[in-house]
């Protein structure tokens, strides 16, 4: 039965009564069959079985090789260091020849020895070109070591204005003495030198 079916059809209620009625109308029209033609059987389809090639594939046989056993450790025997041999030449000896030493005197002040240097050169310093332009004038003094051959041997210091001191010292320099006398020997000395820088 068909229906046109209804904005306001309520299914939920004729469900049950069309259920009934498709049922009963199924059993009726079997039951028509049935008594039209009794013996009414039915051949089962016969299933057509196609042939299943199967192929087989030649796998080739597989060797299970078992891994090496490891190499055997060696021993290493140790093996006894012997450091090579040199030979060694000693020097020739050597001859030392004895020397006399000479006693180190100190040097003594003027008026300690007995026979005091005398002057036997002098040595006269140029006057600076700087302090003749400046016109200045002064005394120098410059304490010297006169050893024992009468000459100077060390300048120890010089006392005057710087402007005249390196003219002193190579003035100083020049100067020879004979040489001062202690007990009989010559002995160094030390000796102030006097220096006087006038404008003419």
């Amino acid at each position: 039965m068909i229906r046109l079916k209804s904005k306001d059809a309520d299914l939920k209620r004729t469900y049950a009564r069309d259920l009934c009625a498709s049922a009963g109308f199924a059993v009726l029209l079997l039951a028509v069959v049935v008594a039209i033609d009794p013996q009414i059987a039915f051949d089962a389809r016969r299933l057509v079985q196609r042939p299943v090639t199967i192929e087989i594939e030649l796998v080739p046989e597989t060797e299970m090789r078992l891994p090496l056993p490891p190499p055997p450790v060696r021993r290493i025997k140790p093996v006894e260091y012997a450091p090579p041999v040199r030979e060694y030449k000693l020097p020739p000896p050597v001859v030392v020849t004895e020397f006399p030493l000479e006693e180190e005197v100190e040097a003594a002040e003027l008026w300690m020895v007995e026979q005091p240097p005398r002057v036997l050169k002098r040595g006269l310093p140029a006057y600076p070109d700087s302090a003749r332009k400046a016109l200045v004038e002064g005394k120098v003094f410059a304490r010297v070591l006169v050893g024992r051959t009468g000459r100077v041997e060390h300048i120890d210091r010089i006392e005057g204005p710087q402007v005249f001191h390196r003219a002193v010292a190579q003035a100083a320099k020049v100067w020879e003495f004979s040489p001062a006398v202690q007990n009989d020997r010559a002995v160094p000395v030390w000796v102030s030198l006097p220096f006087v820088f006038e404008l003419e």
